[in-house]
């Protein structure tokens, strides 16, 4: 359980800002999707080709192996989307068909590389992992529902940015759409303050079988975190605050809470708040969970392996990120800003690596 000594404060109110944008906001004005250009790609095909007759491991490529000059105006504008003005960053373009998965995974890590640093995202170590359908049963409690069809209520991930590459969208279904946490704060502090606080108190969340050293399976966070003047979010899967019943031993959330979260959802679901944002073939999207959430609807998946559903996903920690409440490590295990902090640390976690196989399972 968080430390006794953690101070749960409030906001005072509705916080406002840049970062709270509605859906009409980002539509009036779509300057935040970049567009890569034929001299864009060549310097990012230029520069993986240059890591690989280097002999350079993908994981081990850094910022200054990759050199760009020409593109760095577009990653410098894209990275303060994501960190200042809207929360999420958009790049399109890239002609992902053309490559091999070498060649792909080289641009994604190093394009990625100038923007922070990689983590791992699950206890396989795996710092690259592959939004597919492989079968992974949706009541499998151990295990993540990414690797499945079924759609994600809106969450965020335990990093300062999750990234993810398209390579092919679903048959049908499979959308994915974007809301800003402090739009849905500032939302349920109007309608209902009573409840908004309620969400600034912890909730109890299943870890999903990745427990940190000394840690229970079960975790207990706030979905809102008010420090210095600055509100920060964390919003767990909905599907992991109704597993975590399971747990004899954990804190039981009140009535009153689970009528929060119900209103928080119905928010985050509006779409006078979300915006859906259709993925294409070689779109980019990276965002930032401290305030911004990302959801998914359920798909169908085409019958050919070779055209499922599939996205690459990075997380990215930022040197220079936002201060974070010590609430968050009861995830995090490590929150200091100027430190590569996030991804997941348990004890058991595997060799850092990047499957390649698009079906290697994340959490076998």
């Amino acid at each position: 359980m968080p430390k006794v000594n953690i101070d749960f404060k409030t906001a005072p109110g509705p916080v406002g800002g840049e970062l709270a944008w509605r859906t009409a906001d980002l539509e009036k004005n779509r300057d935040w999707v970049h567009y890569l250009d034929e001299d864009d790609i060549a310097e990012l095909e230029q520069a993986a080709v240059r890591t690989k007759e280097q002999g350079i491991e993908i994981l081990s490529i850094r910022k200054q192996d990759f050199p760009l000059s020409r593109i760095t105006a577009k990653i410098a504008s894209l990275r303060n989307d994501i960190l200042n003005r809207i929360g999420f960053g958009y790049m399109r373009g890239l002609p992902v068909d053309k490559y091999d998965r070498d060649m792909l995974t080289r641009i994604y890590w190093g394009l990625s590389s100038h923007l922070g640093d990689i983590v791992p995202q699950n206890r396989n170590g795996h710092m690259i992992g592959h939004v597919i359908d492989i079968g992974t049963k949706v009541d499998d409690y151990n295990k993540r529902l990414t690797q499945t069809s079924a759609g994600l209520s809106f969450h965020s991930d335990s990093c300062d940015a999750v990234g993810l590459v398209c390579i092919h969208t679903a048959m049908r279904g499979g959308e994915s759409a974007l809301v800003s946490a402090i739009s849905v704060h500032d939302e349920m502090m109007r309608r209902s303050p009573e409840l908004c606080r309620l969400l600034y108190q912890p909730l109890t969340v299943d870890r999903r079988g990745e427990v940190p050293e000394g840690k229970q399976p079960w975790m207990r966070i706030p979905v809102f975190m008010w420090q210095n003047g600055q509100l920060n979010a964390y919003a767990p899967l909905e599907e992991y605050l109704n597993s975590a019943r399971r747990f004899e031993d954990a804190p039981k959330m009140t009535d009153q809470q689970w009528e929060a979260t119900k209103l928080f959802f119905s928010i985050c679901n509006d779409p006078e708040f979300s915006i859906k944002i259709p993925f294409e073939p070689g779109d980019f999207q990276f965002v930032q969970n401290h305030v911004v959430l990302h959801s998914r609807t359920s798909f169908e998946d085409w019958p050919e392996q070779a055209k499922k559903r599939h996205l690459m996903r990075i997380w990215i920690s930022f040197a220079d990120g936002r201060e974070l409440h010590p609430a968050l490590e009861e995830r995090w295990v490590n929150v200091a800003r100027g430190t590569v902090r996030g991804g997941v640390n348990i004890p058991n976690r595997k060799a850092l690596s990047i499957p390649m196989e698009p079906m290697t399972p994340a959490f076998s």
